[in-house]
């Protein structure tokens, strides 16, 4: 797998990759979070011109998207977080309307490259995003506290701050 900048061409697939997430977060009970209104492929041309969308593709096929997200680097509302704290205060990228087809890691790959490639990331979802929540643990994100979005409501926060690397002798 591999990561590059979101095209027009991927549109269908992210398209379909939206609708699995619907699927599956109805399926955990999360009817909130992703409606038909939102996250849109109008949204997604947004990132596209603001080239903060992104896709992971199929290392022997790059038409094949296993999976999409955007990337920012500020969230007003992580400013005060309704309750909790943020593990660090300094410069971080923020992952948004993360969504992947189902069975091939894309997830995981996805969170891994976003580790090595951004000491300070955040996150946020519904309580009821189990899929997503398991997903944020187990590549070691933290639970911080609650965001709080108008039109939304409470959001579960997660940072992730890359350990220190050793000093080479």
């Amino acid at each position: 797998m591999r990561i590059r900048l979101t095209q027009e061409r991927d549109l269908p697939a992210i398209d379909q990759i939206f609708a699995l997430g619907r699927e599956r977060q109805h399926s955990e009970g999360n009817y909130s979070q992703w409606r038909e209104d939102y996250p849109t492929i109008a949204v997604v041309r947004e990132d596209i011109k603001n080239g903060t969308g992104f896709v992971c593709v199929d290392d022997d096929d790059d038409t094949t998207v296993l999976g999409t997200w955007a990337l920012g680097d500020y969230e007003e509302v992580y400013d005060h977080l309704k309750s909790g704290a943020w593990n660090a205060d300094r410069d971080y990228k923020v992952i948004h309307r993360m969504g992947t087809m189902p069975g091939h890691g894309a997830g995981v790959f996805i969170m891994q490259s976003l580790q090595e490639n951004y000491p300070y990331l955040r996150v946020d979802t519904f309580e009821k995003n189990a899929s997503m929540i398991r997903l944020l643990k187990k590549v070691g994100f933290k639970q911080c506290g609650v965001a709080y979005y108008e039109g939304f409501g409470d959001m579960i926060a997660f940072d992730y701050v890359r350990p220190e690397r050793a000093a080479q002798d």
